[in-house]
């Protein structure tokens, strides 16, 4: 009965041990035939091939269309009457005054400026995202690395076990929970392995890539360190962010709207020129020229309502471009105080807790070998130990995740890793 018990444990080693190996080779598989994806690349491919920005590009070519077209002249009208006796050939021209043309070109051309400051601070949210798409990616692949560092030692304490029961040393109860716990952190590995691989499929999204080939993110998070104070940041925002920029530049839009819509109460003038001739013969007996021009009577412009609503329109602006700027004190303020706070707590893991948990682990497992406690214990140790890497690896995201949000709403960026 024995022999039987401590094949069955063999095999449980044995079947660990396969399964350990098909993962180890797809994953070497994977690292060595995958390109490695460094941070900087990753950025610059989002600029050129995300597929919702290339989109919003084509916001910046349809204003500079319309500001072409709102450069034409309006067109000529050719006019031909008939009767039994003669015929009237002529031409009429309406003759803009007041500058509608130029009117409507500078909205148009104000209008262009706008949208290429929206698809400039369009770029500063997708970078962000991105950012904090590589960040995810990164978090991932070392918790991967964690849970697989887990499992191997579990795994070499699993085959410790199966040659203390065979000697003797251990019951076979303590031998079958270690094999079963290197079993739980292997699929633990497989679970994982399987959420790397998504967040790298988003990465192929968002440079406009399939998901035939996955890139490895590659670059080291923990080299971030930054120092900010507070007045400083504020003051850079204000001088800095796009859609700071955007408001002032609606101010100006909606005021060449207040210009247009007031050059087009002006009137205009109709001119016309006729020629009229009967039909008869080469050399008509009588032919007459006659020119002409129509005024309009304006009483429209009694009512004033466009007016008044492009006046409200300008005033609206500036109070938006006032909230604005209190809003990006706001937002700055609010990044720069999580930012500190993610920082003190990464600094509470940097300052030994992580070593202090792989201390316990180890001091449980010497204690276990040496017969003074129980496989249980030495699990238990084991688990909080990785739950300590993975709220490090959970925190030192936040912080770089918070770095990330901090120079967005400052409008500045010099993140590289």
């Amino acid at each position: 009965m024995k022999i039987n018990k401590v094949q069955s444990i063999i095999v449980m080693s044995i079947l660990i041990l396969m399964n350990f190996a098909a993962f180890a080779q797809s994953q070497n598989s994977m690292d060595g035939m995958n390109p490695i994806l460094s941070f900087h690349e990753y950025l610059n491919q989002v600029g050129k091939k995300n597929l919702n920005f290339l989109a919003e590009k084509y916001n910046v070519d349809i204003a500079e269309a319309e500001m072409i077209a709102q450069k034409v002249l309006p067109d000529p009208d050719l006019e031909f009457e008939a009767a039994d006796e003669t015929f009237t050939l002529g031409l009429a021209y309406n003759l803009e005054l007041g500058n509608k043309r130029g009117a409507r070109v500078r909205l148009a051309k104000s209008q262009s400026e706008l949208e290429k400051l929206v698809l400039e601070y369009y770029y500063q949210e997708l970078r962000a995202e991105a950012a904090n798409l590589f960040l995810d990616a990164i978090q991932q692949r070392e918790l991967l690395t964690v849970k697989k560092s887990s499992y191997e030692y579990m795994l070499q304490l699993s085959h410790s076990d199966s040659i203390r029961f065979r000697l003797g040393e251990i019951t076979e109860t303590d031998a079958r929970q270690s094999k079963l716990e290197a079993a739980t952190l292997l699929n633990d590995v497989f679970e994982q392995e399987a959420v790397y691989k998504s967040t790298l499929v988003l990465l192929n999204q968002f440079m406009g890539r399939t998901s035939d080939t996955l890139n490895i993110p590659s670059g080291k998070w923990d080299t971030l360190n930054r120092e900010y104070i507070l007045p400083e940041l504020t003051s850079l925002g204000l001088t800095t962010r796009i859609d700071l920029f955007a408001a002032n530049k609606n101010i100006e839009v909606v005021t060449n709207q207040h210009k247009l819509v007031k050059a087009e109460r002006k009137m205009d003038l109709g001119l016309s020129l006729n020629y009229e001739r009967d039909w008869h013969g080469f050399l008509p007996p009588s032919r007459s020229f006659t020119a002409g021009i129509s005024i309009p009577l304006k009483f429209s412009n009694l009512n004033k309502g466009a007016v008044k609503a492009a006046q409200f329109g300008i005033e609206q602006s500036k109070i938006q471009q006032q909230n604005m700027e209190l809003q990006i004190k706001s937002e700055i303020s609010q990044a720069f105080f999580h930012f500190e706070a993610a920082k003190k707590k990464l600094r509470q893991y940097q300052s030994g807790l992580l070593d202090e948990s792989h201390k316990i682990l180890d001091g449980m497992v010497y204690k276990y070998k040496r017969g003074e406690t129980s496989i249980m214990e030495v699990l238990i140790a084991q688990r909080t130990y990785n739950e300590v890497q993975e709220q490090y690896l959970e925190t030192m995201k936040g912080y770089v995740s918070s770095l990330v949000e901090l120079q967005k709403t400052c409008g500045i960026w010099d993140i590289e890793f």
